[in-house]
Formats: C-alpha cells, sequence, structure tokens
C-alpha cells in the first residue's frame, strides 16, 4: 500500500467519518441476485431454504423430501414445496480510469481533488461496506479497455487489494462504455450489482448499449454519476483555455459569454444521460465533488434501502 500520507494514499483511506456515517446502512440488492454463498439476499434460484414460497402438483420424479403432508391430508392430493433460495450479494464496482477523470489536473502531489480521487473514495466506501457484510465484493478499473479486474472475494483482507488497485492507477485513455461492457460481462460469472462510478462522457447511446449488455445478462446496475462542480456550474470569469483531456482540442474562449450556452448543453445532455439509464432499468444518482462524500452517499443509499424495503 502506499504511503497514507502521500496523494495515493489519501485517494483510497477510508475516511473514519465516512466510515461512521455508513455504519447502519447497506448496499442492498433491489432486484432478486444470484451470489455464490450463501446469505441473505433472494435469489431467482428455487431451492431449499428457510422461506416457503408456493406449491405446485408433484410430477413424477420430484424430491420426496419435498412432499407437503399436511397439504396431502386436507387435499387428499400430492404436492411438492417450493422455496426461495437465498444467496449473498455480489456486487462489481466499475471505476472510469480515462484521462478525463484526471480534472482538474495539478502539478501538486498533495493535491487531492480530482474526479478519479473522488471516485476512488466512493469505490473505496461501497467496497468497504459491502465486505462488512460479508458479500462479495469485485473491482473494474477501465478506460478504452478493462485495465484490470478484481474477482469478488468475501475476506475482509479483498479490501486492501481492492484499494491497491485504486491507488496504483493513473487516468490516461479515452472513454469506450460499450467495449468495456462487452468484456466486462464476460468477466461476471453470475448476475449481481454493478455500480459504474464515471463522469459518462462519450455519446448517451453508447453507455446505453453498455448497460443493456449488463442488463440482458440479468445485473441490477447503478450509476454514480461523477462530476467536477466547476463542470456543474461553470464559474470561470475571464478569458480561459480549455483542453479535451481525452483528445486534442484546445479552444480560448471568453468564459462568461459562454456560459449560459455551456449550462444548457449540460443540461440536455444529463437529461439525455438520464433517460437512457431510465429507458434500461438502471438506478442513476449524480455525485457532485464539491459535496462531502458521507452525505451523498448516505443519503443515497438510505433513499435506496427505503425503496427497496417498501418493494418487499
Amino acid at each position: 500500500m502506499p504511503d497514507p500520507h502521500s496523494r495515493l494514499g489519501r485517494r483510497v483511506a477510508l475516511d473514519p467519518i465516512v466510515a461512521e456515517r455508513l455504519r447502519h446502512l447497506q448496499l442492498t440488492a433491489a432486484e432478486a441476485v444470484d451470489g455464490f454463498l450463501t446469505g441473505r439476499h433472494k435469489s431467482p434460484r428455487r431451492g431449499v431454504s428457510v422461506e416457503f414460497v408456493e406449491r405446485r402438483p408433484y410430477v413424477q420424479g420430484d424430491d420426496l423430501r419435498h412432499l407437503d403432508w399436511k397439504a396431502f391430508a386436507r387435499t387428499d392430493r400430492l404436492a411438492v414445496k417450493r422455496y426461495e433460495e437465498e444467496t449473498s450479494l455480489e456486487a462489481t464496482l466499475v471505476v472510469d480510469a480515462s484521462h478525463s477523470m484526471a480534472y482538474p489536473e495539478s502539478a501538486d502531489p498533495r493535491a487531492f481533488s480530482t474526479k478519479y480521487d473522488f471516485a476512488c473514495q466512493v469505490a473505496a466506501a461501497l467496497s468497504f461496506l459491502v465486505l462488512r457484510e460479508r458479500d462479495g465484493a469485485a473491482t473494474a478499473l477501465f478506460d478504452h479497455t478493462v485495465d484490470r479486474v478484481l474477482t469478488a472475494s468475501t475476506s475482509p483482507t479483498h479490501l486492501q487489494s481492492i484499494l491497491a488497485a485504486l491507488s496504483e492507477r493513473e487516468p490516461r485513455g479515452e472513454t469506450d462504455f460499450e467495449a468495456v461492457m462487452g468484456r466486462l460481462v464476460n468477466a461476471l460469472p453470475r448476475p449481481g450489482i454493478v455500480v459504474l462510478v464515471s463522469d459518462g462522457f462519450g455519446d448517451p447511446e453508447n453507455l446505453g448499449r453498455a448497460f443493456g449488455m449488463l442488463r440482458a445478462r440479468g445485473h441490477e446496475c447503478v450509476f454514480l454519476h461523477v462530476m467536477h462542480h466547476d463542470e456543474l456550474t461553470f464559474p470561470f470569469e475571464q478569458l480561459t483555455r480549455f483542453e479535451d483531456l481525452e483528445g486534442d482540442t484546445k479552444l480560448m474562449v471568453d468564459a462568461p459569454a459562454l456560459r449560459e450556452g455551456y449550462l444548457e448543453a449540460l443540461r440536455a445532455w444529463r437529461a439525455e444521460v438520464r433517460r437512457v439509464c431510465q429507458g434500461r432499468g438502471v438506478e442513476y444518482e449524480l455525485l457532485d465533488t464539491a459535496d462531502p462524500l458521507e452525505r451523498v452517499l448516505s443519503a443515497w443509499l438510505g433513499r435506496r434501502m427505503a425503496r427497496v424495503g417498501n418493494r418487499r
């Protein structure tokens, strides 16, 4: 692990305030998930469990151990009990490590303000939360391709591997959501929750197709849309030079004259991203890097737990 006092170390050092604020929260599955260990989350598979679901008529070849003899005594008909198996949650944190996540770039090694830094803190906090509940946490880093995948594990020591992978990576390359998810979907052996932590820059339809691949395989998807406060408010007050971190474009513009048009274009783009997510059944949450991490995560998880609880 990196020096905890360096920028890399502070990037993934889990803030005790964040950990305390999340202490009573869970990354709960909103849909039936198919995990790899017996646990607390409902699975779409039928099997033997403590929770009885329904009966169906007996057919030759059924396991006699599952016969409902009480129902037979009442109806004189053989019926088989069906149960809903419960499994552990498998959550994959997919973190955008493309060059646009390096905003705002700084030569100061003590700086701690980029979108990637914030995304790493989000992934670290959620991984901590998942592992604390003895669920499986996995991590994938990407730009135009999947850079590294840490397969799911429930071991508490797995958090150190996740933190190391996040801290060692520096943002680079361009983003290609569809290519990334096309590769990632084959690396996830069973349905679970996939949480994308990204600025989402690119074609919303490409993003939608990427989520569509995951949804087709039965994954529940969440998009945590990380944007820098500058990108959301455009606070620049003078002639300013802007550079495309994932391309060669450089522009010198009168920032105040551009602000209204920029903010309108941003609203339209974000509305399209939200529309694409809703159309694919993907949960969407905007995260502003200026907001305290413990507040935005606890608020989102609290709403999610309430919503999931109301469905059950």
